[in-house]
């Protein structure tokens, strides 16, 4: 057994023990596969197809269960695929839809067909006109999913929609509306925060949730999730003079006027910097009543010059700050920070100083997804965050292997303790 397989081996024992479900038996849905099978859809023509869907909708708003409807509308779904698409379902992918239809996390290698999966599970649950949404990693993939796998829904009998950022309230609510609805979590959540502050219940978007499927669900239910959806309105900005503060704390000593502790995450001023920056500011004592708001910015304006740091926690483009995600790298669209400490970057650098606004409503992601009554997700890498996938929001993860062996080598890890190492 090779080093890899024993760590692997032993990761997945050691879940186990911990009680983590990770399923690797595959048998129930290998029987249901055999189920689908049994019907043969393959000589229905379009229009006998198009009947037969529209009685499985029938009897889902009938009341009849969707396990019960599940083996004729996925083999109806399976061969739509077939003839729209040209992508006909392999065994290993329809079990993998069976599992997201009873709410489960499915683990398949990239490459396996994720996106054409969903159609499925998103399909049969939209049969009770309540709404499905499929969330993905940004607004390119929702429309072009949307785009791509619109034909089968439709075909189906059902209508699918993107949302994206750009789009009107009346272009959102109809879409919404929609059977299927391909979003990001993040457009849907700042939706969902909007909806919130409605006085009228015409100007509502959303509708109840009912159930979705996340794709990249480490991605966006790990990662993302960390960092809390928030939407502001106009508000009088605080009386800090945020260039005057920024020039007077470039002027302060380190070690001397502040003090960072051990993992320089919080910064102080000592008391010959309360001195120093009084008389650099030319301002009274800064402990006296009333001088709360300049101590504040002063503290802030110390944190942005100290502790955050030019392309490594923001960049600057286009005369503006943009935040980097601290757990992805990536540059993080539309977010701020909060207290003061944005204009105090913002100053620091020397672009315009905007404001700050007032918050009207905030959620993080992993509560906003947990407002779902049914939950199930897809990655090709649940493993390393299987633990907090369940215990965060329930899911079961379900490995399914590749339709055909992989062929690839991994290549045990290799380290380089500095950037000259790797020539040699």
């Amino acid at each position: 057994m090779s080093h890899r397989t024993w760590a692997d081996a032993t990761h997945q024992t050691l879940l186990r023990l911990r009680g983590m479900p990770i399923e690797h038996d595959l048998g129930v849905y290998r029987r249901v596969v055999a189920r689908i099978e049994a019907i043969d859809a393959s000589s229905l023509s379009d229009s006998d197809m198009a009947g037969r869907a529209a009685g499985v909708r029938d009897r889902a708003r009938d009341g009849d269960s969707l396990d019960d409807l599940l083996p004729e509308l996925y083999a109806l779904a399976r061969e739509t695929c077939g003839r729209v698409l040209r992508l006909r379902p392999f065994d290993v992918q329809i079990m993998a839809a069976v599992a997201l239809h009873h709410g489960k996390l499915a683990e398949m290698a990239t490459g396996e067909g994720k996106t054409l999966v969903a159609v499925l599970p998103a399909a049969l649950n939209a049969l009770s006109g309540r709404g499905v949404h499929i969330f993905t990693a940004n607004d390119y993939l929702a429309r072009r999913d949307a785009d791509w796998m619109g034909p089968v829904y439709r075909r189906l009998g059902l209508s699918v929609a993107p949302v994206s950022q750009g789009m009107g309230r009346d272009e959102r609510r109809a879409a919404y509306a929609a059977d299927v609805t391909y979003v990001t979590a993040k457009e849907a959540g700042f939706d969902f925060l909007r909806d919130q502050t409605m006085l009228d219940v015409a100007d509502v978007v959303q509708r109840p949730f009912h159930y979705v499927i996340v794709d990249e669900a480490d991605f966006i239910l790990i990662d993302e999730a960390r960092v809390p959806l928030v939407i502001a309105g106009e508000a009088p900005a605080p009386p800090v003079p945020h260039q005057v503060v920024a020039a007077a704390v470039r002027q302060l000593r380190p070690g001397v006027d502040f003090v960072t502790d051990d993992h320089a995450r919080n910064i102080t001023l000592t008391d010959a910097g309360f001195r120093h920056v009084e008389r650099l500011l030319g301002c009274p004592p800064l402990h006296l009543p009333g001088q709360q708001t300049l101590l504040s910015g002063i503290h802030v304006a110390l944190h942005a010059l100290a502790l955050l740091h030019r392309d490594r926690d923001y960049i600057v483009r286009r005369g503006r700050i943009e935040l980097v995600d601290e757990f992805t790298g990536r540059v993080a669209e539309n977010r701020r920070w909060p207290h003061g400490i944005q204009p105090a970057i913002e100053a620091k650098e020397g672009v315009d100083v905007r404001p700050e606004g007032r918050v009207l409503g905030s959620i993080p992601v992993q509560h906003f997804v947990r407002l779902w009554p049914k939950i199930a997700g897809m990655t090709a890498t649940a493993g390393p965050s299987a633990l907090e996938l369940h215990e965060f929001y329930g899911l079961t993860t379900v490995v399914f292997p590749p339709n055909r062996p992989c062929i690839r080598v991994d290549e045990t890890d290799v380290a380089f303790t500095h950037r000259a190492a790797c020539s040699t």
